[in-house]
């Protein structure tokens, strides 16, 4: 085991990893990678070092079983985090509470974290909240080591002949001509907003199926106003819902920039 330095070249197998991973509940959640899929992971995060980015601590590589360290997140992922809570407004005493302020708190630093991304030029593919850990005091840091997969397997939608997707978070151009930019994850970026505002009480187009959510995809690609929109969640300000349409806007050139989200989050006020 050693401290990630630089990634040594080597050639692999395609020996599946058995990666164990510890949620906020106790529960081990176990997952199956494909070693070359593994090694992918981890060179990329060894190379990502920003506050808001998941870190990689140590690896080992040399010997079976590949494993790897990274920081601990005491809350588990954003998901499950905001699903045991509820909005300040809610009638039930015995349910803990996120304010707005701490939500919007966590969307900056979301916001922050995929700046850092985009200055690199790296496309995420998978932002949602199943993909951002929390630490103490709603700090947040982006990951996606294909771990989530087994435990959010309703959220990936296998098309024949090609990997899963998961295609309530992905653009029109990511579904319908396999395009995936920073803008697309600037959409991917807006839906976990408002996976957020909602609590993740439920899946983005929940009242649609797998098949409706595609075809809604071609409705964006017209742009004949017939495509179905998130609705704005209850807790949410206009500014911000309007920030959320701003993402999944039709041509990629009139998203906003993380930058630009980023700022806007900051400049927002408490509720």
């Amino acid at each position: 085991m050693s401290e990630v330095r630089q990634f040594p070249d080597f050639a692999v197998s395609s020996s599946p990893i058995l990666i164990l991973t510890l949620g906020a509940s106790g529960l081990i959640y176990v997952c199956v990678l494909q070693r070359n899929d593994f090694l992918k992971e981890i060179k990329i995060m060894s190379r990502l070092k920003d506050p808001n980015i998941i870190r990689l601590l140590a690896v080992c590589i040399t010997d079976d079983p590949l494993c790897m360290i990274t920081e601990y997140m005491e809350n588990g992922d954003l998901n499950q985090f905001l699903s045991r809570h509820e909005p300040p407004s809610s009638s039930s005493s015995d349910v803990p509470t996120v304010s707005y302020t701490n939500l919007k708190f966590m969307a900056t630093q979301i916001a922050s974290g995929m700046k850092y991304l985009s200055s690199l030029n790296f496309v995420h593919r998978d932002l949602a909240t199943r993909n951002c850990l929390v630490g103490k005091n709603y700090t947040i840091k982006i990951a996606d080591f294909g771990m989530s997969r087994n435990l959010y397997s309703g959220d990936y939608y296998r098309i024949q002949g090609r990997a899963v997707l998961p295609i309530r978070w992905m653009s029109w151009e990511s579904i319908l001509l396999g395009k995936f930019t920073t803008a697309s994850d600037v959409w991917a970026f807006g839906v976990t907003l408002w996976e957020t505002f909602t609590f993740c009480q439920e899946q983005p187009y929940s009242q649609l199926s797998d098949e409706q959510v595609i075809e809604n995809t071609g409705e964006f690609f017209r742009d004949q106003g017939r495509q179905t929109y998130l609705p704005q969640p209850a807790i949410c300000p206009d500014s911000v819902y309007k920030l959320m349409l701003s993402c999944w806007r039709r041509d990629t050139k009139h998203r906003p920039s993380f930058q630009e989200i980023h700022l806007l989050l900051l400049q927002q006020g408490d509720e």
